[in-house]
Protein backbone atom coordinates (compact mmCIF):
# COMPACT_ATOMS: atom_id res chain seq x y z
CA UNK A 1 0.00 0.00 0.00
CA UNK A 2 1.18 3.48 -0.89
CA UNK A 3 2.13 5.75 1.96
CA UNK A 4 1.26 9.25 0.73
CA UNK A 5 0.93 12.50 2.66
CA UNK A 6 -0.65 15.65 1.20
CA UNK A 7 0.11 18.96 2.93
CA UNK A 8 -2.59 21.33 1.69
CA UNK A 9 -2.72 25.12 1.88
CA UNK A 10 -5.22 27.81 0.88
CA UNK A 11 -4.01 27.77 -2.73
CA UNK A 12 -5.78 24.43 -3.17
CA UNK A 13 -9.16 26.00 -2.38
CA UNK A 14 -8.72 29.12 -4.54
CA UNK A 15 -9.84 27.40 -7.80
CA UNK A 16 -13.15 26.67 -6.10
CA UNK A 17 -13.78 30.29 -5.10
CA UNK A 18 -12.19 30.40 -1.65
CA UNK A 19 -9.85 33.18 -0.45
CA UNK A 20 -6.19 32.84 0.48
CA UNK A 21 -5.07 34.05 3.91
CA UNK A 22 -4.19 37.46 2.45
CA UNK A 23 -7.49 37.69 0.55
CA UNK A 24 -9.41 36.77 3.70
CA UNK A 25 -7.54 39.47 5.61
CA UNK A 26 -8.61 41.99 2.96
CA UNK A 27 -12.21 40.85 3.35
CA UNK A 28 -12.03 41.57 7.09
CA UNK A 29 -10.61 45.02 6.38
CA UNK A 30 -13.44 45.82 3.94
CA UNK A 31 -16.23 44.25 6.01
CA UNK A 32 -19.25 46.40 6.97
CA UNK A 33 -19.23 46.16 10.77
CA UNK A 34 -22.22 48.47 11.24
CA UNK A 35 -22.77 51.01 14.01
CA UNK A 36 -24.52 51.26 17.36
CA UNK A 37 -28.22 51.95 17.88
CA UNK A 38 -30.32 54.04 17.60
CA UNK A 39 -30.15 54.26 13.80
CA UNK A 40 -32.53 55.31 11.10
CA UNK A 41 -31.97 52.37 8.77
CA UNK A 42 -31.45 48.63 9.17
CA UNK A 43 -29.15 46.78 6.83
CA UNK A 44 -27.37 43.49 6.21
CA UNK A 45 -24.74 44.73 8.66
CA UNK A 46 -27.28 44.15 11.44
CA UNK A 47 -27.98 40.57 10.41
CA UNK A 48 -24.49 39.12 10.65
CA UNK A 49 -24.06 39.88 14.38
CA UNK A 50 -27.35 38.17 15.24
CA UNK A 51 -26.12 35.01 13.52
CA UNK A 52 -22.61 35.17 15.00
CA UNK A 53 -23.96 35.52 18.57
CA UNK A 54 -27.17 33.54 18.28
CA UNK A 55 -26.56 32.01 21.72
CA UNK A 56 -27.16 35.51 23.17
CA UNK A 57 -29.96 36.74 20.92
CA UNK A 58 -31.89 33.46 20.92
CA UNK A 59 -32.91 33.55 17.26
CA UNK A 60 -31.33 33.78 13.81
CA UNK A 61 -31.68 36.29 11.02
CA UNK A 62 -33.62 33.61 9.11
CA UNK A 63 -36.22 33.44 11.91
CA UNK A 64 -36.51 37.21 11.77
CA UNK A 65 -36.93 37.33 7.98
CA UNK A 66 -39.71 34.73 8.16
CA UNK A 67 -41.51 36.63 10.92
CA UNK A 68 -41.33 40.03 9.23
CA UNK A 69 -41.65 38.79 5.63
CA UNK A 70 -38.79 41.00 4.50
CA UNK A 71 -35.24 40.41 3.29
CA UNK A 72 -33.84 43.12 5.56
CA UNK A 73 -36.53 43.24 8.20
CA UNK A 74 -36.02 44.82 11.60
CA UNK A 75 -33.50 42.39 13.05
CA UNK A 76 -33.61 43.68 16.61
CA UNK A 77 -37.28 44.24 17.50
CA UNK A 78 -36.87 44.39 21.28
CA UNK A 79 -35.11 47.06 23.40
CA UNK A 80 -33.14 44.44 25.36
CA UNK A 81 -31.67 43.18 22.10
CA UNK A 82 -30.59 46.67 21.12
CA UNK A 83 -28.80 46.99 24.45
CA UNK A 84 -27.01 43.67 23.93
CA UNK A 85 -26.18 44.64 20.36
CA UNK A 86 -24.63 47.92 21.49
CA UNK A 87 -22.62 46.17 24.19
CA UNK A 88 -21.14 43.76 21.63
CA UNK A 89 -20.45 46.61 19.21
CA UNK A 90 -18.78 48.83 21.80
CA UNK A 91 -16.72 46.22 23.61
CA UNK A 92 -15.70 43.89 20.77
CA UNK A 93 -16.82 44.61 17.22
CA UNK A 94 -15.84 48.25 16.69
CA UNK A 95 -12.43 47.89 18.44
CA UNK A 96 -11.81 44.79 16.31
CA UNK A 97 -12.76 46.61 13.10
CA UNK A 98 -10.34 49.44 13.88
CA UNK A 99 -7.55 47.00 14.74
CA UNK A 100 -7.93 44.87 11.64
CA UNK A 101 -8.11 47.89 9.32
CA UNK A 102 -4.92 49.33 10.80
CA UNK A 103 -3.11 45.99 11.01
CA UNK A 104 0.12 45.46 9.09
CA UNK A 105 -0.29 41.67 9.13
CA UNK A 106 -0.73 39.86 5.82
CA UNK A 107 -2.93 36.96 6.90
CA UNK A 108 -5.78 36.44 9.36
CA UNK A 109 -3.80 33.82 11.31
CA UNK A 110 -0.97 36.29 11.88
CA UNK A 111 -3.47 38.95 12.94
CA UNK A 112 -5.15 36.60 15.44
CA UNK A 113 -1.77 35.60 16.84
CA UNK A 114 -1.45 39.08 18.34
CA UNK A 115 -4.91 38.84 19.96
CA UNK A 116 -4.33 35.79 22.10
CA UNK A 117 -3.59 37.73 25.29
CA UNK A 118 -6.03 37.58 28.18
CA UNK A 119 -7.38 41.09 27.51
CA UNK A 120 -8.09 40.41 23.83
CA UNK A 121 -9.56 36.90 23.95
CA UNK A 122 -13.00 38.26 23.08
CA UNK A 123 -11.57 39.94 19.98
CA UNK A 124 -9.86 36.70 18.95
CA UNK A 125 -13.14 34.84 19.49
CA UNK A 126 -15.04 37.39 17.39
CA UNK A 127 -12.35 37.20 14.69
CA UNK A 128 -12.75 33.44 14.48
CA UNK A 129 -16.53 33.73 14.29
CA UNK A 130 -16.21 36.28 11.50
CA UNK A 131 -13.67 34.15 9.61
CA UNK A 132 -16.03 31.16 9.90
CA UNK A 133 -18.86 33.39 8.62
CA UNK A 134 -16.80 34.37 5.56
CA UNK A 135 -15.68 30.78 4.93
CA UNK A 136 -19.27 29.50 5.08
CA UNK A 137 -20.33 32.26 2.67
CA UNK A 138 -17.53 31.11 0.36
CA UNK A 139 -18.75 27.51 0.69
CA UNK A 140 -22.26 28.67 -0.17
CA UNK A 141 -21.03 30.44 -3.31
CA UNK A 142 -18.26 27.95 -4.17
CA UNK A 143 -17.59 26.96 -7.77
CA UNK A 144 -17.54 23.18 -7.39
CA UNK A 145 -18.55 22.87 -11.04
CA UNK A 146 -15.00 23.93 -11.90
CA UNK A 147 -12.93 20.88 -12.75
CA UNK A 148 -9.66 21.22 -10.87
CA UNK A 149 -7.24 19.17 -8.79
CA UNK A 150 -9.76 17.43 -6.49
CA UNK A 151 -11.81 16.16 -9.44
CA UNK A 152 -8.64 14.98 -11.18
CA UNK A 153 -7.48 13.31 -7.97
CA UNK A 154 -10.75 11.45 -7.46
CA UNK A 155 -11.01 10.54 -11.13
CA UNK A 156 -7.57 8.91 -11.03
CA UNK A 157 -8.31 7.13 -7.78
CA UNK A 158 -11.56 5.85 -9.27
CA UNK A 159 -9.55 3.98 -11.91
CA UNK A 160 -8.05 1.79 -9.20
CA UNK A 161 -9.91 -1.32 -8.03
CA UNK A 162 -8.90 -0.60 -4.42
CA UNK A 163 -10.02 3.04 -4.51
CA UNK A 164 -11.59 2.83 -1.03
CA UNK A 165 -8.36 1.58 0.49
CA UNK A 166 -6.32 4.27 -1.28
CA UNK A 167 -8.56 7.06 0.03
CA UNK A 168 -8.54 5.73 3.57
CA UNK A 169 -4.77 5.19 3.64
CA UNK A 170 -3.83 8.61 2.24
CA UNK A 171 -3.10 11.31 4.83
CA UNK A 172 -4.31 14.87 4.23
CA UNK A 173 -2.87 17.59 6.47
CA UNK A 174 -4.81 20.72 5.59
CA UNK A 175 -4.34 24.22 6.98
CA UNK A 176 -7.72 25.30 5.58
CA UNK A 177 -10.83 26.00 7.64
CA UNK A 178 -13.14 25.08 4.73
CA UNK A 179 -14.43 21.58 3.95
CA UNK A 180 -14.18 21.66 0.15
CA UNK A 181 -12.06 18.49 0.08
CA UNK A 182 -14.52 16.59 2.28
CA UNK A 183 -17.51 17.89 0.35
CA UNK A 184 -16.06 16.88 -3.03
CA UNK A 185 -15.37 13.40 -1.62
CA UNK A 186 -18.94 13.36 -0.26
CA UNK A 187 -20.30 14.19 -3.73
CA UNK A 188 -18.04 11.55 -5.28
CA UNK A 189 -19.32 8.90 -2.87
CA UNK A 190 -23.01 9.81 -3.15
CA UNK A 191 -23.12 10.65 -6.87
CA UNK A 192 -20.52 8.36 -8.44
CA UNK A 193 -20.51 5.46 -5.98
CA UNK A 194 -24.19 5.64 -4.96
CA UNK A 195 -23.43 5.75 -1.24
CA UNK A 196 -26.18 6.94 1.08
CA UNK A 197 -25.51 10.27 2.82
CA UNK A 198 -24.98 8.49 6.14
CA UNK A 199 -22.54 5.97 4.65
CA UNK A 200 -20.64 8.76 2.88
CA UNK A 201 -20.27 10.73 6.13
CA UNK A 202 -19.08 7.57 7.90
CA UNK A 203 -16.52 6.90 5.14
CA UNK A 204 -15.12 10.44 5.36
CA UNK A 205 -14.94 10.13 9.14
CA UNK A 206 -12.73 7.05 8.68
CA UNK A 207 -10.37 8.92 6.35
CA UNK A 208 -7.15 10.53 7.57
CA UNK A 209 -8.09 14.19 7.01
CA UNK A 210 -6.65 16.47 9.68
CA UNK A 211 -7.33 20.22 9.85
CA UNK A 212 -4.19 21.51 11.56
CA UNK A 213 -5.76 24.84 12.57
CA UNK A 214 -9.18 23.38 13.28
CA UNK A 215 -12.12 23.88 10.91
CA UNK A 216 -15.79 24.72 10.58
CA UNK A 217 -16.86 21.24 11.68
CA UNK A 218 -18.03 17.90 10.25
CA UNK A 219 -20.42 18.14 7.30
CA UNK A 220 -23.12 16.12 9.05
CA UNK A 221 -23.06 18.61 11.94
CA UNK A 222 -22.73 21.86 10.00
CA UNK A 223 -23.84 21.44 6.36
CA UNK A 224 -21.66 22.83 3.58
CA UNK A 225 -22.32 26.57 3.24
CA UNK A 226 -24.74 26.76 6.21
CA UNK A 227 -24.15 30.43 7.03
CA UNK A 228 -27.12 30.76 9.39
CA UNK A 229 -26.26 27.73 11.53
CA UNK A 230 -26.38 29.23 15.02
CA UNK A 231 -23.22 27.42 16.15
CA UNK A 232 -20.52 30.07 15.75
CA UNK A 233 -19.57 29.90 19.42
CA UNK A 234 -18.83 26.19 19.03
CA UNK A 235 -17.07 26.70 15.69
CA UNK A 236 -14.77 29.38 17.13
CA UNK A 237 -13.70 27.03 19.93
CA UNK A 238 -12.69 24.45 17.32
CA UNK A 239 -10.49 26.91 15.39
CA UNK A 240 -7.13 26.73 17.16
CA UNK A 241 -4.19 28.34 15.37
CA UNK A 242 -0.67 26.93 15.55
CA UNK A 243 0.29 29.74 17.93
CA UNK A 244 -2.52 28.86 20.33
CA UNK A 245 -1.44 25.23 20.36
CA UNK A 246 2.10 26.31 21.13
CA UNK A 247 0.87 28.64 23.87
CA UNK A 248 -1.23 25.81 25.35
CA UNK A 249 1.73 23.43 25.01
CA UNK A 250 -0.40 21.01 23.01
CA UNK A 251 2.17 18.76 21.32
CA UNK A 252 0.04 15.61 20.97
CA UNK A 253 -1.21 16.43 17.46
CA UNK A 254 2.28 17.40 16.31
CA UNK A 255 3.66 14.06 17.49
CA UNK A 256 0.87 12.24 15.65
CA UNK A 257 1.69 14.05 12.40
CA UNK A 258 5.39 13.28 12.85
CA UNK A 259 4.63 9.56 13.09
CA UNK A 260 2.83 9.72 9.75
CA UNK A 261 5.60 11.75 8.10
CA UNK A 262 8.35 9.42 9.33
CA UNK A 263 6.70 6.51 7.52
CA UNK A 264 5.70 8.40 4.38
CA UNK A 265 7.01 7.22 1.03
CA UNK A 266 5.89 10.40 -0.74
CA UNK A 267 5.02 13.85 0.55
CA UNK A 268 3.18 16.40 -1.61
CA UNK A 269 2.99 20.10 -0.69
CA UNK A 270 0.16 21.75 -2.63
CA UNK A 271 -1.08 25.35 -2.55
CA UNK A 272 0.99 25.86 0.58
CA UNK A 273 2.68 29.08 1.77
CA UNK A 274 5.51 27.29 3.66
CA UNK A 275 5.36 29.57 6.71
CA UNK A 276 8.00 28.11 9.09
CA UNK A 277 5.56 28.15 12.04
CA UNK A 278 3.11 26.06 10.01
CA UNK A 279 5.79 23.58 8.98
CA UNK A 280 6.98 23.24 12.56
CA UNK A 281 3.39 22.70 13.73
CA UNK A 282 3.25 19.43 11.76
CA UNK A 283 6.70 18.36 12.93
CA UNK A 284 8.90 19.53 10.05
CA UNK A 285 11.74 21.69 11.43
CA UNK A 286 14.38 23.45 9.31
CA UNK A 287 16.28 20.89 7.25
CA UNK A 288 13.24 18.60 7.08
CA UNK A 289 15.21 15.61 8.33
CA UNK A 290 11.96 13.83 9.22
CA UNK A 291 11.00 13.47 5.53
CA UNK A 292 14.51 12.79 4.28
CA UNK A 293 13.63 9.22 3.26
CA UNK A 294 10.47 10.27 1.41
CA UNK A 295 10.14 11.52 -2.14
CA UNK A 296 9.02 15.12 -1.84
CA UNK A 297 7.07 17.15 -4.41
CA UNK A 298 6.19 20.78 -3.77
CA UNK A 299 4.25 23.36 -5.76
CA UNK A 300 5.16 27.04 -5.58
CA UNK A 301 2.88 28.63 -8.14
CA UNK A 302 2.93 32.42 -7.91
CA UNK A 303 5.78 32.57 -5.39
CA UNK A 304 8.79 34.76 -6.08
CA UNK A 305 12.28 33.32 -6.75
CA UNK A 306 13.36 34.61 -3.31
CA UNK A 307 10.49 32.76 -1.63
CA UNK A 308 11.25 29.58 -3.54
CA UNK A 309 14.87 29.84 -2.46
CA UNK A 310 13.77 30.28 1.16
CA UNK A 311 11.49 27.25 0.89
CA UNK A 312 14.06 25.06 -0.83
CA UNK A 313 16.60 25.95 1.88
CA UNK A 314 14.18 25.18 4.71
CA UNK A 315 13.08 21.87 3.22
CA UNK A 316 16.50 21.09 1.73
CA UNK A 317 15.02 20.81 -1.77
CA UNK A 318 16.19 21.94 -5.18
CA UNK A 319 14.47 24.93 -6.75
CA UNK A 320 13.36 23.68 -10.16
CA UNK A 321 12.85 26.49 -12.65
CA UNK A 322 11.99 24.64 -15.86
CA UNK A 323 8.54 23.58 -16.93
CA UNK A 324 7.91 19.94 -16.09
CA UNK A 325 5.66 17.86 -18.28
CA UNK A 326 4.95 14.19 -17.70
CA UNK A 327 6.95 12.19 -20.23
CA UNK A 328 5.05 10.24 -22.86
CA UNK A 329 5.62 6.56 -23.53
CA UNK A 330 7.83 6.24 -26.64
CA UNK A 331 6.52 4.28 -29.61
CA UNK A 332 7.78 0.71 -29.52
CA UNK A 333 8.74 -0.98 -32.78
CA UNK A 334 9.53 -4.67 -33.01
CA UNK A 335 10.95 -5.93 -36.29
CA UNK A 336 9.34 -9.26 -37.14
CA UNK A 337 11.79 -11.83 -38.51
CA UNK A 338 10.71 -14.67 -40.84
CA UNK A 339 10.80 -17.30 -38.06
CA UNK A 340 9.27 -15.15 -35.30
CA UNK A 341 6.02 -16.53 -33.89
CA UNK A 342 3.28 -14.38 -32.40
CA UNK A 343 4.35 -15.45 -28.91
CA UNK A 344 7.97 -14.51 -29.61
CA UNK A 345 6.81 -11.17 -31.06
CA UNK A 346 4.76 -10.44 -27.95
CA UNK A 347 7.62 -11.38 -25.64
CA UNK A 348 10.00 -9.04 -27.48
CA UNK A 349 7.43 -6.24 -27.40
CA UNK A 350 6.93 -6.62 -23.64
CA UNK A 351 10.69 -6.69 -23.11
CA UNK A 352 11.15 -3.38 -24.96
CA UNK A 353 8.15 -1.92 -23.14
CA UNK A 354 9.71 -2.76 -19.75
CA UNK A 355 12.98 -1.12 -20.82
CA UNK A 356 11.13 2.02 -21.96
CA UNK A 357 9.18 2.28 -18.68
CA UNK A 358 12.37 1.84 -16.69
CA UNK A 359 14.02 4.66 -18.63
CA UNK A 360 11.03 6.95 -17.99
CA UNK A 361 11.12 6.19 -14.26
CA UNK A 362 14.84 6.85 -14.09
CA UNK A 363 14.38 10.18 -15.86
CA UNK A 364 11.50 11.05 -13.52
CA UNK A 365 13.90 10.98 -10.59
CA UNK A 366 14.94 14.50 -11.53
CA UNK A 367 11.46 15.74 -10.54
CA UNK A 368 11.78 14.41 -7.00
CA UNK A 369 12.74 16.66 -4.10
CA UNK A 370 12.24 19.80 -6.13
CA UNK A 371 9.92 22.79 -6.06
CA UNK A 372 7.81 22.94 -9.20
CA UNK A 373 6.58 26.44 -9.82
CA UNK A 374 3.94 26.10 -12.53
CA UNK A 375 0.56 24.44 -13.01
CA UNK A 376 2.06 21.29 -14.54
CA UNK A 377 3.40 20.49 -11.07
CA UNK A 378 -0.09 19.58 -9.84
CA UNK A 379 -0.63 17.21 -12.76
CA UNK A 380 2.76 15.63 -12.13
CA UNK A 381 1.93 15.14 -8.44
CA UNK A 382 -1.33 13.40 -9.30
CA UNK A 383 0.55 11.18 -11.76
CA UNK A 384 2.93 10.09 -9.04
CA UNK A 385 0.14 9.62 -6.51
CA UNK A 386 -1.67 7.11 -8.70
CA UNK A 387 1.48 5.50 -10.13
CA UNK A 388 1.24 1.72 -9.57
Amino acid sequence: MMSDVFVIGAGCSVPYGFPTGAMLMQKLKNFDYGTKFPRKNYSDGDIFLVDLYQEHFGYSSTDNKIEYQSEYAMVLPYPEHEKLYNQLMGAIVLPFSQSVRNSMMVSTDEFLKNRLGQKQNEQADFGKRLIAYEILKAEQASRLGNIDWIQHLLSRIDQQSNWEEILKQTLFLTFNYDRVLEYCIFLYLTSDKQYSDADAHAFIKDMKIFHVNGFIGPLEKIPFGAVENGKYQEIAKGMETVWEKRQNRNESEKEKYQDFLKNAERVYFMGFSYIPDNLESIGIPRGAEIIRNAKVYATAMGLSPQNRLRISTYLDLKDFEKRNEAEEMPEIEVRRTPFMTDIMYRQEYEKQERVAKKQIRSRRIRYENRILKDASAVDLILDYYTLP
